[in-house]
């Protein structure tokens, strides 16, 4: 690996003129578009702003171990904070998964959407009903950042502390995976399955892996094709290895399987449950909200950086089989968010993926910079595109009615945040005792 070549940076911004430097870019975008084309100005900007930060970074390289630490624990404290004033959120299938545990609890049975998601709804039921809102947003926390610490351990020959805190921090420093995994969600439950069984099946804990995988079924049955694939493709020894791995993928799904029998019987034997919902349109909308969601997901000003350098180291192809056996797990989560572009949240399993690449072959100083671009867009965040949506209103379904250019600079994702944790008022009666319950984030028994 090799640093950032800051020479030929350099010369991307030595030869332009003095008005072009970034504060003076950011006024003319803010205001007048005069001279060059506003698209160029960003681009401007974009490099000036790296070839900066490559410079601070430069500065305290001797230090990096330390910072990390600081960061990492500064940020996962903010998350204790945010996880106790966040409420029950803003996802509006947190009330149907606490509604189908109360509702079993009552002798009834029914599923939060359409297939279920089983264990996930017992978990996230359970904890709210005795425990209330910071705890069940405690343990999404948790989930997600043990998650992390298995799935790198699996890949890892030797498990260096002071890299796993850096890629710790590269997947915290993601506005996506650390604000969305600060509300009961379902997500990072299945992950932290997923990952644990893969570790324990690299480690040749076979059963156990088989019923770490099932429960990751039982949690979210789109994890199904990630164990099919994790175990198919793993790279390890077994006595007529194929025929070995096929067992234990069936064994696998058996166990995922028998958390939907309930599912199966309450649908009348039917197959109708296995249908996810998708938005109306037609494949080119499928593909065009494939293209804007996932480049929300990584960031844009993120994504044209992970291009360039990308290009620059030259990437052709990677050729040990845990390298394939990640691109096989991106592969797989990003053909399944085509055929269902809904929440960002889809793609957390691939962003986690990605980024354990990027930690695996670009310099530390690369990854900072990503790390910090990632932290800037807590702050302000970069949009090329204005959504048009049907309703404006808050509580309303978001359809999107079409698109219009308007790149800009918006308040970042902490305020998003910050200014959604009363979204869930949108779907309670607040002035009954369950509600007022749910509006205050306590526990509902």
């Amino acid at each position: 690996m090799r640093d950032i070549n800051s020479s030929n940076l350099r010369k991307l911004t030595i030869f332009l003129p003095k008005k072009w430097s970034p504060k003076n870019i950011i006024i003319d975008i803010i205001g007048e578009k005069k001279g060059i084309n506003i698209f160029s100005k960003l681009y401007i900007l974009i490099l000036c702003c790296v070839y900066r930060i490559n410079n601070y970074i430069s500065t305290f390289t001797m230090y990096t171990n330390l910072t990390i630490k600081t960061i990492l624990s500064l940020t996962i404290l903010l998350g204790f904070y945010l996880c106790f004033i966040g409420g029950y959120g803003s996802d509006e299938d947190t009330l149907p998964m606490i509604g189908t545990f109360l509702n079993f609890l009552n002798g009834n049975f029914m599923t939060s959407r359409f297939t279920g998601y089983p264990v996930a709804e017992f978990i996230i039921g359970f904890i709210s009903l005795y425990f209330g809102s910071f705890a069940i947003n405690l343990v999404i926390f948790a989930c997600f950042i043990l998650g992390g610490f298995f799935f790198f351990c699996s890949f890892e020959k030797k498990v260096e502390k002071n890299n796993f805190f850096l890629f710790l921090l590269l997947i915290i420093s993601s506005p996506i995976l650390f604000f969305d995994n600060l509300e009961p969600v379902d997500y990072s439950i299945a992950f932290l399955f997923f990952s644990s069984g893969y570790y324990f099946l690299v480690k040749n804990k076979i059963e156990l892996a088989v019923i770490l995988f099932g429960i990751c079924i039982g949690t979210r049955i789109n994890f199904a094709p990630f164990v099919l694939i994790a175990i198919y493709f793993s790279d390890l020894d077994f006595v007529l290895a194929k025929s070995r791995k096929i067992q234990i993928i069936l064994s696998s799904i058996f166990v995922g399987c028998l958390f939907y029998v309930p599912v199966w019987i309450y649908s009348e034997l039917g197959l109708d449950w296995l249908r996810a919902g998708r938005p109306e349109s037609g494949f080119l909308g499928y593909f065009a909200r494939f293209i804007y969601k996932t480049s929300v997901t990584i960031g844009f000003i993120q994504l044209l950086l992970l291009i360039y350098f990308f290009g620059a180291k030259k990437y052709n192809k990677f050729s040990a089989p845990k390298e394939k056996l990640i691109f096989y797990l991106i592969a797989a989560n990003l053909l399944i968010f085509l055929y269902i572009p809904a929440e960002l949240s889809y793609l957390q399993p691939s962003l986690i993926f990605f980024y354990y690449l990027i930690y695996k072959y670009f310099n530390k100083k690369i990854i900072l910079i990503l790390i910090a671009i990632n932290i800037f867009s807590w702050v302000i965040k970069f949009e090329p595109l204005e959504i048009i949506h049907v309703n404006k209103d808050r509580c309303a379904p978001i359809i999107a009615t079409g698109v219009k250019l308007k790149p800009e600079f918006k308040k970042g994702y902490f305020f998003d945040y910050l200014e959604s944790r009363s979204k869930i008022n949108c779907w309670i009666d607040v002035n009954s005792e369950f509600g007022k319950k749910i509006s205050k984030g306590l526990k509902l028994n």
